[in-house]
């Protein structure tokens, strides 16, 4: 703590308030933790702009995708109940899902869609499921003027679990390969995890997590309903940018009832690096087996990065295990983590999508491991690739996620094109490379099918199938 004090606090203060102005972010909150003690705990910027209302460390944000953590341990305080099992098929708790593909059907299991290696492509789901907490939100404006948001009105809106697999069942879809095959991001697939918690609990799953989660640790400004957010003060308003890019109110909050486990839990930086506690020696909820299996380094999603159960783990950086995840949703820039051999959690929220929480996050923990600030998780090496090697890469990339990418050479140089944006690839070995982004570097690796041709991009830890 006197250590903080004395030059790690203004040393992190004077690069995140630099971060904060040089991506524009409105507002955010930053905590960090050592041994159980709350070391640094702030906010930056404005919580709501327009009124000049400041944010601070108790400031309610979103916490987009960094809620598959809780719907993990959910899972997780099940099967340590003995109320589920983790190797058991998903039939079994939600016999009405199907892929139209029987094998699959019969063999996927919870394991499968905890690590999001079933096999299920991104689909479109989210969109329905959304729908309706957007259309009087500026974000549907500018989602018309871009085309897009027909795409949003061609299959009724997914209000329940029930109608989540209904969608399945109407929409059968080519899966990505059989399961456990490879790692490929799926918010279906822990929406339907927060399905499973709903059958065996027989209570809804934000009022499990709620009450069998947050509660036992004394967090008091977590939840998941967008109506309880009027009961509290210091609660941000959300953030997007236009056309022109100039950031702008868009004070709808994004809620998905059907998809509650993928990503719609509100918290604060404090309450977050509380609930590190679950996963570390002396929890008030898990023994050490459990504890070891949602940390557990199951499959590959990237250069020196595995997926565990609703969390992303490095197993050797600089000595130690570093255990993190990311949220992104309008609104919400969010990441969430913790070192359990040094006891250190952090968290950082933002009110506006596509900034660099991550790079943040990771330079509060890299401070508190004596490192410096800017040391990256997992650098990318590297390589001179021959023209022969970026051709191969050359194609469109297309899901139904909203993902479209398209590679393409100009002067020997290969180039991502999506957005409407022209970045470089800087490759990074035979098949893969570095993309700036937010700041630093994000990977994206090319995937050779059955006649050793590119068959899909693995890129934002989707993997994106060519089309052409």
């Amino acid at each position: 703590m006197t250590g903080w004090k004395e030059y790690k606090e203004q040393q992190l203060d004077q690069w995140i308030e630099q971060i904060r102005q040089q991506h524009d972010i409105p507002g955010m909150a930053v905590a960090l933790a050592e041994q159980g003690d709350m070391v640094y705990a702030r906010g930056f910027g404005c919580r709501d702009q327009e009124q000049g209302l400041a944010a601070s460390e108790n400031t309610i944000f979103g916490t987009a995708s960094v809620t598959k953590s809780f719907t993990a341990a959910a899972i997780t305080l099940l099967a340590q109940e003995g109320r589920l099992a983790l190797g058991e098929r998903v039939r079994t708790y939600l016999p009405e899902f199907t892929t139209g593909k029987a094998l699959w059907d019969r063999a996927v299991t919870i394991q499968h869609f905890l690590t999001h290696s079933a096999g299920l492509p991104p689909s479109a789901a989210r969109r329905y499921a959304v729908v309706r907490s957007m259309t009087e939100d500026p974000s549907a404006a500018v989602l018309q003027a871009q085309g897009k948001w027909d795409a949003y009105l061609d299959y009724p809106p997914i209000d329940s679990c029930e109608d989540l697999m209904q969608f399945w069942k109407d929409r059968p879809q080519r899966l990505l390969g059989p399961c456990g095959g490879q790692f490929s991001y799926s918010n279906d697939s822990y929406a339907l995890l927060g399905c499973i918690v709903e059958r065996v609990s027989g209570m809804p799953f934000s009022a499990f997590v709620e009450q069998r989660l947050l509660g036992p640790l004394g967090v008091e400004r977590s939840f998941f309903s967008p109506e309880r957010l009027g009961t509290y003060s210091d609660v941000t308003q959300l953030y997007m940018r236009d056309m022109e890019g100039s950031v702008i109110p868009a004070p709808q909050w994004t809620h998905a009832p059907a998809m509650l486990g993928s990503g719609y839990l509100k918290s604060t930086v404090t309450d977050l690096v509380r609930c590190a506690s679950l996963y570390l020696d002396g929890s008030p909820l898990f023994n050490a087996q459990s504890r070891t299996n949602m940390i557990a380094p199951y499959i590959p999603c990237g250069r020196g990065t595995y997926y565990g159960h609703g969390l992303m783990v490095h197993p050797n950086y600089h000595g130690v295990t570093v255990v993190e995840h990311g949220g992104s949703q309008k609104g919400v820039s969010a990441a969430f983590g913790f070192v359990p051999e040094r006891n250190v959690a952090a968290a950082v929220l933002t009110n506006i999508v596509e900034v660099p929480a991550n790079r943040i996050w990771q330079a509060a923990v890299n401070l508190a491991l004596d490192l410096p600030m800017e040391e990256p998780l997992s650098p990318e090496p590297v390589y001179e690739a021959r023209e022969e090697e970026l051709q191969r890469w050359v194609g469109a990339y297309r899901s139904d996620e909203d993902v479209s990418l398209e590679v393409v050479l100009k002067d020997g140089r290969a180039y991502l094109l999506t957005e409407g944006k022209e970045t470089l690839i800087r490759p990074s070995g035979p098949a893969t490379g570095a993309i700036a982004y937010r700041g630093g570097e994000t990977g994206i690796q090319f995937v050779p099918g059955c006649d050793g041709r590119v068959a899909a991009a693995f890129y934002g830890y989707r993997l994106v199938r060519r089309v052409q």
